[in-house]
C-alpha cells in the first residue's frame, strides 16, 4: 500500500515525464510540405499566329520564341513576344516587341514587360512614331493600350517623356498621359542644313 509521499512523487514524475515528451515533441519539425511544381499544360516554339477579321483581313500577328499555356490560371506565358497590330484603313501598322510577354482573359488582353518597344512608320499624312517603356497593356479589340510605368515617345526630332501612357491607336488616335509630362519640340530645319540623304 503507498504513503502519501509515494503517491505524490508518483503524480510528480509522472507530470514532470509528460511535459518533457510535450517539449520534446514541439522541438521536432515537421518535414516540410514539398512545393507544388507549377507546370505548364501546353508549351510551344517558334510560335507564329495571325487573328483575322470577318472579311479575312488580318487585324494582328503574334511571334513568339516560347508559349507556356496554364489553363488553370487562363494564363499564356510568352518570350521574346513580337506583336503586329495592322491597321484597318491600310496605314502603316504598330510593331510592337518586348522580353516577355503574357495573354490573359483568353487572349483579349496582352501584357508586354521589359524592355518594351512600339513604332510605327511614317506615312504620307502621319509622322513615324517610336515608343519605350518597361510595361504595357494591349487590349487588341478595343485599339487600346495602357501603361503605368515611365514612357519615352519620339517622332522625327521631337520627343516626350510621361510617366505613363493611355493610347487609342485606331482612327482618330489620340493619347492622355496622366501626371507631369515633359515633351521637346525641335526647331525647324532650316534651308542651309544639309537632308542626311544628301550628306556623303
Amino acid at each position: 500500500m503507498w504513503t502519501t509521499l509515494q503517491g505524490r512523487l508518483t503524480i510528480v514524475f509522472a507530470l514532470v515525464a509528460a511535459t518533457a515528451w510535450w517539449l520534446v515533441r514541439g522541438l521536432i519539425e515537421a518535414p516540410p510540405t514539398p512545393a507544388r511544381v507549377r507546370a505548364p499544360n501546353h508549351v510551344a516554339s517558334d510560335i507564329s499566329a495571325v487573328e483575322t477579321d470577318p472579311s479575312g483581313r488580318p487585324e494582328r500577328h503574334l511571334v513568339a520564341d516560347q508559349l507556356r499555356q496554364y489553363v488553370d490560371e487562363n494564363l499564356t506565358e510568352l518570350d521574346q513576344p513580337r506583336l503586329t497590330l495592322f491597321d484597318g484603313e491600310g496605314g502603316p501598322p504598330w510593331k510592337a516587341s518586348s522580353q516577355r510577354g503574357f495573354l490573359l482573359s483568353g487572349g483579349q488582353e496582352v501584357y508586354l514587360v521589359e524592355r518594351v518597344k512600339i513604332a510605327r512608320a511614317g506615312s504620307a499624312s502621319t509622322r513615324s512614331t517610336r515608343l519605350e517603356t518597361s510595361e504595357l497593356r494591349i487590349w487588341p479589340k478595343l485599339k487600346y493600350a495602357q501603361g503605368d510605368q515611365p514612357v519615352r515617345i519620339e517622332s522625327d526630332r521631337d520627343w516626350l517623356t510621361a510617366a505613363g501612357m493611355r493610347l487609342w491607336y485606331d482612327h482618330p488616335s489620340r493619347a492622355e498621359y496622366p501626371g507631369r509630362a515633359h515633351i521637346f519640340m525641335a526647331p525647324p530645319a532650316s534651308k542651309t542644313e544639309r537632308s542626311p540623304e544628301t550628306t556623303r
